[in-house]
């Protein structure tokens, strides 16, 4: 508001000074100047109390439109003369109507005071176009913008044909995580591959291929190869012995029975990839394809979804009828895993479990759990990885592994020697070092 008086101001001043300038006399119009300028002030200053007394405060929102009358030039307006001589009442609430009032009323101020500087009429105005009154009809909020424009269209204007192309969605996501690792490594004297306990430096890689094709179907591939050496000093022959040993493929096929149960076939595919020795001697005791172990294992399969940002996931597979095949390429290496001379191979048949989780603690730490049970009634095998990563930066990681295992499958399974009773295998692995996902 007080932005409004002030150009009101300049206006009138501007006006007064033109009228002025007219005269022929200009010691009479430089008086008349001076009688006209304290006339509008005081005709300003009532209008600032008018102002107060209605106690708006003028923000950068107020519509200009209610002041276009003050605004524009001095012109009589119908509405200003019917409000002054009906002496409609003012006393209304509404802040908008108090706004319109105030300047009406100023403007029947200019009529009576200073009528000279009122040149112009309403109609003068509306002649000069500056006020439409040809737009009657409100736009509702249900009519389209593009149909009130009559050249307006969405179609895209192109020289060429558009030619659409439909493209299947790949349904394959790929992944992998690499590391090397420094570690402390601890094993059992009688793990059934070998090894002591000792500092190594590991080198893991996992590779997976999963298809999901987001109704009924999924594939998941998973390639796990493990190589650890460590320096050896009971080993006089060597100065290397392979500790962390391992080649793993994982396929597991499934197709949607309802809700989180799939029908499955779970494959599993184990071996090593560098030879083991035994100590002093030139003796192998394992080595790649000596043993491979294949489970095949039609299951039904239960997908785990936990927590409200799903932290812990997995699977579980439950197998009532497996089929497991020890094989060993190496002919010299069959008896130490209890299959018969003159054979390369053992087929068994029984149940089967194996359960796989990832459990993400917190955004520093993830436990990933891999549990597998096997059996024939005759014997067990129960192997239980646990691998929890800690991250420390983007790419430096420290990682604990441990690894129990029950294997009563062959008592003489270690260099032809009777088994001392105890089935029970440990291996642990404290490592730090670098580890890269992509």
């Amino acid at each position: 508001m007080k932005r409004l008086t002030i150009l009101f101001t300049i206006c009138l001043v501007a006006l007064g000074s033109s009228y002025a300038a007219n005269s022929k006399d200009e010691t009479e119009a430089l008086a008349d100047s001076s009688i006209l300028l304290r006339n509008y002030m005081k005709a300003l200053e009532t209008l600032a109390k008018e102002r107060d007394s209605l106690n708006i405060s003028a923000t950068a929102s107020t519509p200009n439109a209610y002041y276009y009358q003050l605004l524009s030039k001095p012109a009589l307006y119908g509405s200003s003369l019917h409000q002054m001589l009906s002496q409609t009442d003012t006393s209304i609430s509404d802040t908008q109507l108090q706004r319109l009032f105030a300047a009406r009323k100023m403007l029947s101020s200019l009529y009576a005071g200073t009528p000279q500087l009122v040149t112009y009429t309403e109609s003068d105005i509306l002649g000069q176009a500056a006020i439409r009154s040809d737009i009657n009809d409100r736009l509702q909020t249900s009519d389209k913008l593009a149909d009130k424009v009559a050249s307006a269209t969405l179609a895209p204007q192109v020289d060429e044909a558009i030619e659409v192309v439909t493209r299947r969605p790949n349904f394959w996501k790929y992944s992998g995580t690499t590391s090397l690792q420094f570690a402390q490594n601890f094993i059992t004297d009688n793990w059934y591959k070998g090894g002591e306990t000792n500092w190594i430096g590991n080198f893991d890689l996992t590779l997976r291929a999963n298809y999901n094709d987001q109704r009924k179907i999924t594939w998941e591939n998973t390639l796990d190869a493990q190589l650890g050496f460590q320096t050896t000093e009971t080993d006089q022959n060597r100065t290397f012995r392979p500790s962390h040993n391992l080649l793993r493929y994982t396929g597991n096929a499934g197709y949607k029975a309802w809700k989180n149960w799939y029908y499955s076939l779970l494959v599993i595919l184990q071996t090593q990839i560098a030879p083991n020795y035994q100590r002093n001697t030139d003796i192998i005791t394992s080595k790649c394809l000596s043993p491979l172990e294949i489970t095949v294992a039609p299951s039904m399969k239960y997908e785990i979804k936990w927590g409200k940002k799903q932290q812990f996931t997995g699977q579980l597979n439950i197998a009532p009828l497996a089929m497991k095949i020890l094989y060993v390429n190496d002919d010299e290496l069959v008896k130490n895993f209890g299959i018969a001379e003159g054979k390369n191979q053992k087929t068994t048949f029984g149940p089967n479990i194996t359960l796989s989780t990832k459990w993400q603690i917190c955004k520093q730490i993830v436990w990933n759990n891999r549990m597998y049970w096997f059996s024939n009634f005759d014997y067990h095998i129960w192997e239980w990885e646990n691998n929890i990563n800690f991250t420390v930066t983007k790419l430096i990681t420290a990682n604990l592994h441990l690894y129990p295992r029950f294997d009563n499958s062959n008592k003489n399974y270690r260099s032809g020697k009777d088994h001392d009773g105890t089935y029970l295998m440990f291996k642990e692995l404290l490592s730090l070092g670098l580890t890269y996902n992509f």
